[in-house]
């Protein structure tokens, strides 16, 4: 008799690889209905540009539990169309924080998750992402151009140089140089293609830097990609200030390139 094969565990499962997952996303147990994550680190360690590593990890606790989910072995890609995380108390936080994953899977090609970050019982933020679920197969053919063969084992943390062009009071630029496979190493392993979170962490570094006369706490933010960014680009963010009231305002962020233009960040400050 032979003996079944071993299941694979849900982090084998999902497109993303050491060392851009997270400290211990292969220990994660998953529950029925939702998943309680500790993320030990309080709020101060994702202020300012370090928010962007607070989605990082929370984009890929959504595609872990939508991956539970599926209840297959076949390794998905989830790639995410849009995302929105909001502030919902202003209490300050003063503890370590937890996730809490709600998974809604629609389909074998779309789903969702609805992320609380808690503060013990306080519900700091809620972010909802939303996914396309893509076999392997259909993952290679789409990404065929971004396909490269050869791993690589090194990793940069520090991302590229960035610089800002002053427009008015109300409009700037700024251009982000070329990232490499270096600086993606472990997303999406041999598809060369820039994490969404990577480009947002280089604009919330600007803005504030742009702003730094002013106390900017991030109220709301939001994400649309249209297309794969990929590595050796300089890319060129136009970022549109808007006054929404007295104490709010925001910022939209249009990414493009030369020739393509990829997506947008909405992100509103509090002042």
């Amino acid at each position: 008799m032979i003996p079944d094969k071993p299941q694979k565990k849900v982090v084998e499962r999902i497109g993303e690889t050491f060392p851009y997952l997270f400290e211990n996303a292969d220990k994660i147990i998953f529950n029925q209905s939702y998943t309680e994550i500790p993320l030990l680190k309080s709020f101060e360690s994702f202020e300012k540009e370090n928010f962007s590593d607070l989605l990082r990890i929370l984009c890929t606790l959504g595609s872990l539990n939508l991956a539970n989910e599926i209840k297959t072995d076949e390794k998905n890609y989830f790639l995410g169309e849009k995302l929105r995380i909001r502030k919902i108390s202003n209490t300050k936080s003063s503890g370590l924080l937890t996730a809490k994953v709600t998974p809604q899977l629609e389909n074998d090609q779309k789903g969702k998750s609805i992320i609380d970050i808690m503060d013990g019982t306080t519900k700091l933020f809620q972010m909802e992402m939303d996914y396309f679920i893509i076999d392997e197969t259909s993952f290679k053919r789409i990404f065929e151009s971004h396909y490269h063969a050869e791993n690589t084992d090194d990793f940069t943390t520090s991302l590229p140089n960035t610089s800002i062009e002053y427009l008015s009071e109300s409009e700037f630029n700024i251009t982000v140089d070329e990232f490499t496979r270096n600086h993606c190493s472990g997303h999406f392993d041999n598809y060369q293609i820039v994490p969404g979170v990577f480009i947002g962490k280089c604009i919330l570094k600007n803005i504030f830097k742009f702003s730094a006369d002013i106390d900017l706490e991030i109220d709301n933010l939001e994400l649309f990609l249209n297309k794969a960014m990929p590595i050796n680009t300089v890319f060129n963010v136009n970022v549109k200030i808007m006054h929404l009231s007295k104490n709010l305002r925001n910022y939209k962020c249009t990414v493009t390139d030369n020739t393509t233009q990829y997506g947008y960040y909405f992100i509103t400050f509090k002042n």
